[in-house]
């Protein structure tokens, strides 16, 4: 036992074996927190001897880190004089070797009663069982090692104590290095921060745990935007530290930020504009509504929130609007149409409708822009009133003129009446426009009749209408929007071009005339030529039949040519009917080239093609264009002789609307003067041609809506170059069949 001052223990005998011989640790301790007097058990307790505890304090025996809590504990305890409860805290004293052992103390105020002088405190001290100790110290830190988010602890001066792993890497710290640097909290936050962090930190320290944002520098003097949530640490009832968690939400600021000044300029341009922007939901009510309705329309924007949106549009307009929406099976749509003014009048908006959908591809919003158009009305209007005025103009004009809304006739005067065989208007007014068309243009006119009702004007189209009776006529058709009774209409100028279709027809058949005329004066000089040798050789058989086997060879070759000449003039009398199909260009060379390999062989010709790539289809007539090729590519081959390269080439040029194809061989070639001749009937450059295999040809691409041109350089080679449409839609054209018939058969 140690004693520092004279207490007469001994006096006490109870006591005094009681001290010395309790299993549990006594310490007899002044006011000063030093202990006066302690029994063997604290001895055993911490395997010291007894010189090693004299003049040792309580704090002295803490671990280092329980060092500040018992002394606060033990400041509160002397301080509160008038108590004399029982207190207890929970410590960790230190054994000679170092080890931690946890200790409960029970602290009770006493006085000796001969000299208050000598107040002092007996501390009974039980050391907890390390199973009860552990289970705290582990949980606590892996909780507080092991959290995502960055903890932190202070202590009540502000002084980092502990932070965990995620603290180290968002503060660019180490535990060790905070501890050893004893930083302070002020030199991780911004200047401009610290008066509002001592403030809450004092609020925390007072029990009030507390919340706030502020701008966070890490190590490497970045600037980082922190959500910081602190709250006290109570121990044994009272407040001995302060802990916290600080999230870095940088990012989520700066989205943030991004995400309000995208609304504060969406606001802006709401705002002024003077378009009513209308936000609604799938069901039409409106969410937001500009201020510009306030101006145009009088409503107050608060007052139409929740208000479904078609309630302030014209029933009429209304109902066409959605029919349009549904029909055109589009998210986007404009319409012209009528809304209403607070104070019950209408007035002409053009509106833009878009459905917004989410990630599912459902409507989650609509919105819609309206722009007042009723000054363009107004003069629309006035434009109509004025063509009122020449009514009766229109009655009398021999174009026949129809004003139709909703796809019905409501309007038609005289020559209308008169081109469809009707009797009077009545019988055309109130019928649907789809009754006098006919069916293979339903489709086109109905797609003409939408854009018509956006407000576009249409270019001028010929089709096809019927008469009352069912008679089909051929017909220009000019359309416009326009108004008509204070709605929105079509106007329709119908032309009557049969007579022109049939005049085109019979110019057509007399420049068939005309060329037969060629052709006759042609024949009648080519077959005279043989003729006339036969003529004289018959002659010569007359005066000397020995040699009549050489002159009859000579016969039958001339009665030859004249049945080619024949054959020729039959085809072009008789023309095959195209037969139109999409085809792939590309076999049908290939076709071709094939059929004049032997013949390219023989004559020691290389033919090569060459094609593009991803070739579009082409609308022809497969046979007519086979016989054009067949007939150039066996010019070609006669062209060369001495052999040579024959090169195919095959591409699609003026951006895809049309293909090329070019016949180019190293032949003998055309003279100058003689390539503006090639074409014309009978006229050929080779000793046994006819004349008309490039003319059918040429033909043949006219057509097919293409073109043929002819270059060639003497002793160089020939190169000729076709381009046909994509879309061609060639009439009827002279055909070679496959076996032309000769004459007399």
């Amino acid at each position: 036992m140690n004693f520092d001052v004279d207490l007469d223990l001994t006096s006490h005998a109870l006591f005094y074996r009681t001290f010395q011989y309790s299993p549990n640790a006594i310490a007899l301790v002044s006011a000063g927190g030093r202990c006066l007097a302690v029994n063997p058990a604290l001895y055993r307790l911490l395997d010291e001897t007894e010189p090693n505890l004299k003049e040792r304090s309580i704090a002295q025996l803490c671990h280092p880190d329980d060092g500040v809590v018992w002394a606060e504990f033990w400041q509160e305890l002397t301080h509160n004089v008038q108590d004399d409860s029982p207190r207890e805290i929970s410590l960790r004293f230190l054994q000679r070797e170092g080890d931690a052992v946890p200790v409960r103390v029970s602290v009770t105020r006493c006085s000796y009663e001969q000299n208050e002088a000598l107040t002092c405190y007996i501390a009974y001290i039980a050391a907890c069982d390390p199973v009860r100790w552990q289970p705290y110290e582990q949980r606590y830190r892996s909780l507080f090692d092991d959290h995502p988010d960055p903890l932190f602890v202070l202590d009540l001066d502000g002084y980092y104590m502990d932070v965990n792993p995620a603290f180290e890497k968002l503060a660019g710290y180490t535990r060790e290095e905070i501890a050893q640097m004893r930083l302070h909290y002020r030199t991780m936050i911004d200047t401009s921060e610290h008066s509002k962090v001592r403030d809450c930190l004092t609020l925390v320290a007072q029990g009030a745990p507390q919340r706030f944002d502020i701008v966070g520098i890490d190590r490497r003097g970045q600037y980082l935007n922190l959500d910081v949530t602190v709250i006290p640490f109570v121990e044994n009832g009272r407040i001995t530290a302060l802990q916290g968690i600080s999230k870095n939400v940088t990012e989520q600021k700066k989205l943030w930020e991004h995400l309000c000044e995208s609304q504060r300029q969406y606001e802006l341009i709401s705002s002024h504009s003077q378009d009513i922007i209308t936000l609604c939901a799938p069901n039409g009510s409106v969410q937001y509504i500009s201020p510009a309705v306030y101006t145009q329309l009088g409503y107050d924007p608060q007052e139409l929130i929740g208000v479904l949106g078609q309630t302030l549009v014209h029933p009429d307009d209304c109902r066409r609007a959605l029919d349009s929406v549904v029909t055109a099976c589009s998210d986007e749509s404009r319409h012209m149409l009528r809304m209403r003014h607070k104070q019950g009048h209408y007035i002409w908006y053009e509106s833009s409708i878009k459905f917004i959908r989410d990630q599912h591809g459902e409507v989650c919003n609509i919105v819609a822009v309206a722009r007042d158009i009723s000054e363009r009305m107004q003069a629309q209007e006035k434009l109509f009133h004025s063509e009122e005025k020449y009514r009766s103009l229109v009655e009398e004009l021999p174009v026949a003129v129809f004003i139709h809304q909703a796809g019905r006739w409501v309007y038609a005067n005289d020559t209308a009446v008169k081109l469809l065989e009707a009797s009077a208007p009545e019988e055309l007014l109130g019928r649907s426009v789809y009754d006098f068309l006919h069916p293979d243009y339903h489709a086109i006119v109905l797609n003409r009749i939408r854009m018509l009702e956006g407000g576009q004007s249409l270019a001028p189209m010929k089709q096809k209408l019927m008469t009352v009776g069912g008679r089909p006529i051929d017909v220009e058709v000019f359309s416009f929007p326009t108004w008509f009774e204070g709605r929105f209409a079509s106007r329709v100028m119908v032309r009557d071009i049969t007579d022109a279709e049939k005049a085109r027809e019979l110019l057509e058949h007399s420049e068939k005339l005309s060329l037969v005329g060629q052709l006759a004066a042609g024949i009648a000089h080519e077959i005279r030529n043989p003729l006339t040798a036969i003529k004289g050789f018959i002659q010569l058989l007359k005066s000397n039949a020995s040699d009549k086997p050489y002159y009859f060879d000579i016969i039958a070759s001339e009665i030859n040519r004249i049945e080619e000449i024949i054959g020729e003039m039959l085809v072009l009398s008789k023309p095959k009917e195209a037969q139109i199909r999409q085809q792939d260009i590309r076999p049908l060379i290939g076709h071709v080239a094939t059929l004049i390999d032997a013949q390219a062989i023989m004559n020691n010709i290389e033919v090569v093609t060459e094609y593009e790539e991803d070739l579009p289809l082409l609308e022809c007539d497969e046979n007519q264009l086979k016989q054009v090729f067949i007939n150039l590519l066996k010019n070609a081959v006669e062209a060369m002789p001495n052999g040579g390269k024959l090169t195919l080439q095959v591409a699609a040029e003026a951006g895809g609307r049309q293909i090329a194809v070019r016949v180019i061989d190293q032949g003998c070639g055309i003279p100058a003067e003689k390539l503006a001749s090639i074409g014309q009937p009978f006229y050929t450059t080779k000793e046994q041609g006819t004349g008309l295999g490039m003319m059918v040809s040429m033909k043949i691409i006219e057509n097919h809506d293409g073109t043929m041109s002819i270059a060639s350089e003497e002793g160089q080679g020939t190169k000729i170059e076709i381009r046909l449409p994509i879309k061609a839609r060639p009439k009827e054209s002279p055909a070679y069949e496959e076996h032309p018939p000769r004459a007399g058969h």
